[in-house]
């Protein structure tokens, strides 16, 4: 089990490595997502581009990793398409074919400092679907890769220490969030088995003063250890 996790975090340590070779330098980054962005707008075909975060994982991040999964894991072109679950897979075919979304719908959500007294009203209301919540995260890494991982990704363009802070915390809770969900069993409408290991938080800090990293290296190491020894969360901040 050891030797799995091992392995595990020296697959998401090169693939860190892998993306920030694949992307704009940080100085350069916002501009470049925001063409992106606009460009996608007048686009059909280009939906998956059309926001901020969309537009830095689906350019950057699911490719790059679609060619780690080759290169450094071996899988062929086809298991490494099976593998990769994408929100965006509809409009990705050729590097994944099946959503993350879990099949169980259940009562919780994945916001941190929700008021308990809208919590139960809203697990009352049939308007509001009685609260009920259908996870789906960004990406997600399952069979026949040999580790299951479930993904958060962030894209981070600017703004204070403290709202880097606040963001840094809302961010590794949601991955917390979707590693703790327990296991579903796969259906035969074409849902995963949610089943994960582990999870990882990639965020890239395209901020000015580079705040959302400073948050991060601004913890005690025994904290940042911590993530991945005491809970199997990886946090990739990239930032060149």
């Amino acid at each position: 089990m050891a030797a799995a996790k091992d392995d595990a975090y020296a697959f998401l340590q090169g693939l860190g490595k892998e993306i920030l070779a694949e992307t704009p330098k940080s100085s350069e980054m916002d501009t470049t997502i925001r063409r992106i962005v606009r460009e996608a707008k007048t686009s059909d075909s280009s939906k998956h581009l059309r926001l901020p975060e969309a537009a830095f994982l689906n350019s950057y991040v699911l490719p790059a990793l679609h060619r780690y999964l080759i290169g450094s894991a071996g899988l062929s072109l086809e298991n490494a398409r099976e593998a990769l679950l994408n929100e965006y897979h509809r409009t990705m075919p050729a590097i994944s074919a099946h959503s993350p979304i879990r099949a169980e719908r259940h009562p919780f959500k994945k916001s941190l400092g929700a008021n308990p007294e809208a919590i139960y009203r809203q697990w009352k209301d049939p308007e509001q679907n009685f609260g009920l919540t259908q996870s789906c995260p960004d990406f997600a890494l399952r069979a026949p890769f040999p580790h299951s991982i479930v993904f958060e990704g962030k894209y981070y363009a600017s703004g204070s220490s403290d709202f880097a802070r606040r963001q840094l915390v809302t961010d590794l809770y949601q991955a917390f969030f979707y590693r703790g969900l327990p296991k579903v069993e796969a259906t035969k409408r074409g849902h995963p088995e949610w089943n994960y290991d582990y999870a990882c938080l990639v965020a890239f800090d395209a901020s000015p003063k580079g705040t959302l990293e400073a948050a991060w290296k601004d913890l005690e190491p025994k904290v940042r250890k911590s993530f991945w020894d005491g809970a199997n969360i990886y946090v990739m901040i990239l930032r060149d």
